[in-house]
């Protein structure tokens, strides 16, 4: 175990990792039944920590959680600023995940009675930004229909799959269909390309899981005068011809890809470090809140 990771908060007290235990009955365990967050901390700051509740709590009530179950963002932040610096982390980029599950009785039915087991851990994270390569998996996105893509709900296997079968192929992450065959996201993040000066990227009719990261760089690619923005329904094909991809979530922020199966791409264009830097700038404009 690293010594930056000894602790984690079990609700709202820190605990040592080796220390901390989980009732051997319920819902979370049993079926997934919760919802969580994954954050980057900067030097204690998590960029955009409130939309990460925000969803958070509309993952609770989808969960049938009532509001006064619902989380408070400044409490939140207190337990991650206590936890970060229990583990020496509170001046590093580290990663931040809050995991909340219900404690319920067994089965489908209304449990009256019911709490929360809320857990947060943090560790270091290394910010690595080197070129990554993807592989097209048959895995797809699920419909809608069945399960709201905007919530980042515990039981999410598909995206296990797909990432799984990435590594045992030698590659960094999996790039998903949705079952209507257009492009949607990868097992871990959304997915940017460019051709002739506009950028693409999945709409949400694709069942995609619409990252904070990715609303944050919709709106600094709006912004740009010498670059248009799409977005919609794309084929592999599209993706195909692009002269540069790129993926984004709230922990990597922005990774170039350099390979799609067989297909290679620009591992440098001008674009992603203007991005990057107005990425830093809004940050620190935003302190962070």
């Amino acid at each position: 175990m690293n010594n930056r990771d000894h602790f984690v908060i079990v609700n709202g007290k820190s605990v040592l990792r080796e220390n901390a235990a989980i009732p051997a009955m319920h819902s979370g365990l049993f079926y997934g039944a919760g919802c969580f967050e994954t954050m980057r901390a900067e030097r204690g700051k998590i960029f955009r920590l409130r939309y990460h509740v925000e969803r958070l709590n509309r993952g609770l009530a989808y969960l049938g959680v009532p509001e006064d179950l619902f989380i408070h963002a400044d409490e939140l932040n207190e337990e991650i600023t206590t936890l970060l610096n229990k583990n020496l982390l509170n001046n590093e980029i580290a990663k931040v995940r809050v995991q909340i599950s219900l404690n319920e009785n067994m089965g489908y039915g209304i449990d009256e009675n019911l709490s929360l087991l809320n857990i947060i851990n943090s560790s270091k994270y290394s910010d690595d930004t080197t070129p990554i390569q993807l592989t097209i998996t048959d895995v797809r996105t699920v419909p809608y229909e069945s399960r709201p893509c905007d919530l980042k709900l515990s039981n999410m296997l598909h995206y296990r799959a797909a990432y799984r079968e990435a590594l045992e192929k030698g590659f960094n992450d999996s790039l998903m269909l949705n079952i209507q065959n257009f492009v949607a996201e990868t097992s871990v993040a959304n997915i940017f390309w460019l051709k002739d000066n506009t950028v693409y990227t999945p709409s949400k009719r694709t069942d995609i899981l619409p990252g904070i990261m990715r609303e944050e760089i919709i709106a600094l690619i709006r912004n740009q005068s010498s670059y248009n923005l799409k977005i919609g329904e794309f084929t592999l094909d599209e993706v195909k011809h692009a002269e540069l991809v790129w993926i984004s979530n709230s922990l990597k922020e922005i990774v170039v890809v350099e390979q799609i199966d067989e297909v290679s791409y620009a591992p440098e264009h001008e674009l992603i470090p203007l991005l990057r830097q107005q990425l830093q700038h809004q940050k620190e404009a935003e302190n962070y809140e």
